[in-house]
């Protein structure tokens, strides 16, 4: 029986795509809201605690006390550290899609959270109206349905919901805490990276995090917002995670080369 799989979201959009579950057993897959997005949108969380308290609830009630499969994207992978930490007995394994493992990979919330409420408001209305100029301004190229769904997901949230989860995102994340947490969460727990391979160097894990991965899987032709573009790689990828042989998966060289 295949162990269950939980999609973690960013502060920005949702993963109800049919595509990651593809390959699958949908049964044993699923893609929450968390607190203050789709059907939670009137429940509000002014921390990462209270997302992590949430998603201890839904997958709790999904799935007893079963160990899980973590994924988590952006914003969402931060929350799925914090769960590992408090939660440990129930990870089996921890993916990170382009999480924020550290504060470098803020690059989005750092830039939200300082803004006043009317800012963020605007923001998101222009990228609402113009989505391809808001990936040419984010350095991103998505085209087609990648497009249409990027429109979707920042029609997803409201501009309060963003700069509430920005804001924890970065002040948690910043803090010399949560660095320690990634550390013993990834030296405790399996953990792989999902990179896109266009993403910015800039972007990626830290040689230290890299060097306490058990693996690393690239998907071609994708950025940070893999998960818009190659869905049905992101689905392979964990399926090659779940597999006897692990096919796909590279493993990182030892921490003294890395320097």
């Amino acid at each position: 029986m295949q162990v269950p799989i939980v999609y973690v979201h960013g502060f920005i959009g949702h993963f109800d795509f049919a595509e990651l579950r593809e390959g699958l057993d949908a049964s044993r897959v699923i893609s929450p809201a968390l607190l203050g997005y789709g059907e939670h949108a009137s429940r509000m969380a002014y921390g990462l605690a209270d997302q992590v308290s949430h998603l201890a609830q839904v997958i709790s009630a999904t799935f007893g006390t079963e160990p899980v499969v973590l994924v988590g994207h952006s914003g969402g992978a931060a929350v799925c550290v914090e769960f590992a930490a408090t939660h440990p007995g129930q990870v089996a394994v921890l993916v990170s899609a382009e999480g924020n493992l550290s504060p470098s990979d803020a690059f989005l919330s750092s830039r939200l959270a300082p803004m006043t409420p009317d800012r963020v408001q605007a923001w998101l209305d222009h990228a609402r109206v113009d989505p391809s100029g808001f990936c040419a301004r984010e350095r991103m190229s998505l085209l087609g349905q990648a497009l249409e769904r990027l429109r979707e997901w920042l029609h997803h949230q409201s501009a309060p919901v963003i700069h509430t989860m920005a804001r924890s995102l970065l002040i948690e994340t910043v803090h010399p805490r949560y660095a320690s947490v990634v550390m013993q969460v990834m030296t405790r727990i399996p953990t792989y990276l999902i990179e896109g391979a266009l993403s910015e160097v800039a972007l990626g894990a830290p040689p230290r995090l890299r060097a306490l991965a058990q693996g690393i899987v690239r998907i071609p032709d994708a950025g940070h917002l893999m998960i818009l573009e190659q869905p049905l790689a992101v689905a392979a990828a964990l399926r090659a995670l779940l597999s006897p042989d692990g096919s796909s998966i590279t493993h990182p060289a030892p921490s003294s080369a890395l320097g």
